[in-house]
């Protein structure tokens, strides 16, 4: 049975590659505002869990953002607004990789160019990853001079660049706009709608980068978090190290070694103890028989330290979002009221 390419595209997001899991993935979207949903955005994550996470318009003070954690990532850089609501954007990375923040603040102007950098090494190569949000009434000449500027500072010929982001910016209309990061020598790898309303289906968010030196594939995400999909740019030949499963030890207790320890208790006479009469001796000795009847009882086992900080997002959860945003692409694709009525 044939498939239309939202319902491939959606379907081809929530298969679980094992090999994808270490290839040095770049997700992007535009969230519109992640304080509600954090949860759900980890939830979505779950099947293809990228290295790089960057947001656009996450609608965040600074007080805010630097308090909010994604599971198995921490937060690499990023921009809030002072002056008007909304708007903002961040890089997060795994928690298992290491980088080197890079400080474009002077470069930053609201609506105009909203900007955060960050460069990270993997297998010996240097990338250089940068998160842009432009508004659809920023200056777009400012935009342009400025990230110019800021290209040109940063260029290093043995560095790879991927600039990601909602550039506002329509590719599948020809103007002049969406040529002019191209004179830049950075080329487009999106050919995908990347927002689709009732009323209009654009590509505005994009991941451009500044040179073929490794194979990748580009590829969308449908989570229904907002009205823009995301984006990921997948290295095929990039991979990140697997990182080593932390071990603890912890006393194995359960049902039957409870029974075991109170039936053992039971049968100690306790002899030792009673014919003590120095208080002291009598506490260690209580103690000493206590504890190694404890010790047998509830022997040391090894387990793996969970990496996951929300334990209470269970299977059920995750099928239910699963199927909250299969509904959100029928009611999408849907110009039927009477259907969207009984999806709602």
């Amino acid at each position: 049975m044939a498939m239309n390419d939202s319902n491939r595209n959606f379907l081809g997001s929530m298969h679980k590659d094992n090999n994808s899991s270490r290839k040095f993935t770049i997700y992007h979207q535009n969230i519109r505002g992640i304080s509600s949903k954090t949860d759900e955005f980890q939830v979505s994550l779950y099947h293809n869990r990228p290295q790089v996470i960057c947001l656009t318009e996450h609608h965040l003070k600074t007080e805010e953002i630097t308090n909010m954690n994604l599971d198995q990532y921490k937060l690499g850089t990023f921009f809030c607004r002072q002056e008007y609501k909304g708007g903002g954007v961040c890089i997060y990375i795994s928690q298992f990789l290491q980088c080197n923040i890079i400080n474009l603040e002077k470069y930053h102007k609201e609506k105009d160019l909203e900007i955060c950098a960050l460069k990270l090494k993997m297998q010996m190569n240097n990338f250089v990853i940068i998160c842009i949000y432009r508004s659809p009434t920023g200056n777009f000449t400012h935009f342009l001079t400025q990230l110019e500027i800021i290209l040109n500072d940063l260029y290093n010929p043995l560095s790879m660049f991927i600039l990601c982001g909602d550039f506002n910016i329509d590719y599948i209309k020809d103007s002049y706009r969406k040529y002019s990061l191209e004179s830049f020598n950075f080329f487009s790898t999106v050919t995908f709608l990347t927002r689709i309303t009732k009323h209009s289906s654009t590509q505005i968010d994009n991941i451009y980068v500044n040179a073929y030196k490794f194979e990748f594939s580009v590829y969308p995400v449908v989570n229904g978090l907002s009205d823009h999909d995301a984006q990921i740019i997948a290295f095929t030949d990039i991979f990140t190290p697997t990182p080593r499963q932390s071990f603890t030890m912890i006393r194995k207790v359960n049902r039957n070694t409870i029974t075991n320890f109170a039936h053992l208790l039971s049968y100690e006479n306790w002899v030792d103890v009673f014919s003590e009469t120095e208080v002291n001796i009598t506490y260690n000795k209580f103690l000493n028989t206590y504890l190694r009847i404890f010790y047998a009882s509830f022997p040391l086992v090894k387990v793996t330290i969970s990496q996951s900080m929300k334990p209470w997002i269970t299977k059920g959860i995750k099928i239910s979002c699963l199927n909250k945003r299969k509904l959100y692409l029928k009611c999408r694709n849907s110009n039927n009221v009477e259907q969207l009525k009984l999806l709602l």
